[in-house]
């Protein structure tokens, strides 16, 4: 009987766990977001930055590297969850695939990543470099500059 009581209680601390990791997860994407939110400075700066690095001028740089470090860095996180089957496949799916869109995009591969990928786990790094960009996803540009048909 206690055998069946610690396999629950285990089994109830893994799932409290795992809602633990996805909330964390959702709180750190939304606090590097809230800025864009407060001011599309950030919005424009990470979207001509990943488009074309040399586009975007140094103050877009500059704020596209903060953003870029910290949302490398959370997916970074979620990837460890992920492999340790801490979250799950479903939810890893569309982190994922977001992920490698900023990581194809030509500013992040031609300039930003090289200069900063030492800040990342080698096998982060080496995931990475074996990923293909995702077709489903346009770009930021398409995004923010979509205005809506109305014929």
């Amino acid at each position: 009987l206690t055998l069946v009581v610690l396999i629950i209680s285990i089994r109830q601390n893994t799932r409290s766990q795992k809602a633990l990791v996805v909330d964390s997860l959702a709180a750190a994407i939304t606090s590097i977001n809230v800025p864009a939110m407060e001011s599309p400075v950030l919005g424009s700066a990470l979207s001509k930055a990943t488009a074309d690095w040399s586009s975007a001028s140094r103050e877009e740089r500059i704020i596209a590297h903060f953003f870029l470090f910290s949302f490398f860095k959370l997916l970074e996180n979620a990837w460890y969850q992920q492999k340790t089957g801490v979250l799950d496949q479903a939810q890893w799916v569309g982190w994922e695939k977001l992920l490698r869109k900023y990581y194809h995009s030509t500013g992040v591969r031609g300039v930003w990543w090289p200069a900063r990928q030492h800040g990342y786990s080698p096998e982060f790094q080496k995931f990475l470099s074996e990923t293909k960009p995702p077709d489903e996803l346009g770009s930021l540009n398409e995004l923010f500059d979509h205005v809506p048909d109305d014929t």
